[in-house]
């Protein structure tokens, strides 16, 4: 059996893949705290305390369950394999927690921010102890020990690396995001006020090519972080969608400006 304290210290920041396993770990534990917080009966507690507190907990559930499936994702669980988990349809699975799965993403696929002063290895260890202390007759590492990081030390560079180059590409994403929300803002000013279609045109074409950028991004997402690879296609799809929907009307503003011109 693996003694957790002769586990290393680094890397601080695990694979994505670790990092979704504990977080769902240590969201496991505060449902357990919390669940455990209900039993006693306080015959004092104010109207509708009890029911305040199960909400509580409920809402705490749900993102256990977001939490879930975002580790299942970044194990490569299949959204058609979610989908039968959870007894409803691919698209109402895809529906329901794509967002969560876009947002671990855009935020780095990390448990911790950066900066923070705790670290996803610790973190795992103190888990170690808290289900050791429920279930003695398990390893003492049993959350730990099945980490990519203890299992797999080797590949900790490599994946540090793929890390590094898909928050580059978010950071991009997130600059053009920002690019497009001012473009669609314009847009729907220049319309508002009625201006000429050579401006309204203008503006859709550079609302275009900043569609297609995103689109590349989110091809080049697909290498750095395969696990999401079919999410990132799937946007790359609608950001090309965007893009030649943009164009054409572009195109169609253009033509009847040039005919409007001619009379």
């Amino acid at each position: 059996m693996t003694d957790t304290t002769d586990m290393p210290e680094t890397p601080r920041v695990l694979s994505p893949r670790d990092e979704a396993r504990v977080r769902f770990a240590m969201d496991a534990e505060r449902v357990a705290r919390q669940t455990l917080d209900l039993l006693p009966i306080d015959p004092d507690a104010p109207p509708g305390e009890r029911l305040r507190r199960t909400l509580a907990l409920k809402e705490l559930m749900d993102q256990l369950v977001e939490h879930a499936v975002i580790a299942e994702r970044e194990e490569g669980t299949t959204w058609a394999q979610l989908a039968t988990a959870a007894g409803i349809s691919k698209q109402a699975a895809h529906e329901r927690w794509a967002g969560a799965v876009t947002a671990w993403a855009s935020g780095g696929r990390t448990l911790f921010p950066p900066d923070s002063e705790y670290s996803t290895l610790k973190t795992a260890r103190r888990l170690d102890q808290v289900h050791a202390d429920r279930h003695p007759d398990h390893p003492k590492d049993a959350v730990s020990s099945g980490l990519d990081a203890v299992r797999f030390p080797g590949a900790v560079a490599a994946e540090a690396a793929r890390r590094e180059r898909a928050q580059g590409l978010h950071h991009r994403l997130a600059l053009l995001r920002d690019r497009l929300t001012v473009l669609h803002d314009e847009q729907r000013l220049l319309t508002e006020g009625d201006a000429r279609p050579e401006a309204r045109a203008a503006v859709l074409t550079r609302l275009a090519d900043a569609e297609q950028e995103v689109a590349d991004l989110y091809d080049e997402l697909t290498g750095a972080e395969p696990e999401l690879a079919d999410d990132h296609r799937a946007r790359a799809e609608r950001s090309r969608a965007n893009t030649v929907s943009c164009r054409e009307y572009a195109e169609l503003l253009t033509a009847n400006a040039t005919t409007e011109a001619a009379r």
